[in-house]
């Protein structure tokens, strides 16, 4: 779904700092939700994210990894304890 530009200008992720709703840091997507909560498109952006299988990123104030929502993106290192 395209957004119409009376919107584009107005919206938080079609700012300066487009890269931080793909940045790599947890702390940074974080911030990228947050300005997403004023977004009058938010649902439809979330929605659109999904039905295309974005591989990543910040859509509709949530983090999407290869096509799915997470609630909270890990950082890199150490890989999470697998149960006994």
């Amino acid at each position: 779904e395209i957004i119409p530009p009376l919107y584009a200008a107005g919206l938080p992720c079609h700012g300066d700092d487009s890269a931080l709703w793909f940045s790599e840091s947890p702390a940074a997507l974080e911030v990228a939700k947050d300005r997403c909560l004023d977004c009058p498109v938010m649902r439809e952006c979330l929605s659109g994210a999904l039905a295309r299988s974005e591989p990543w990123g910040v859509w509709g104030g949530g983090i999407v990894e290869r096509g799915q929502v997470v609630t909270h993106k890990r950082g890199r290192g150490r890989p999470r304890r697998q149960a006994a």
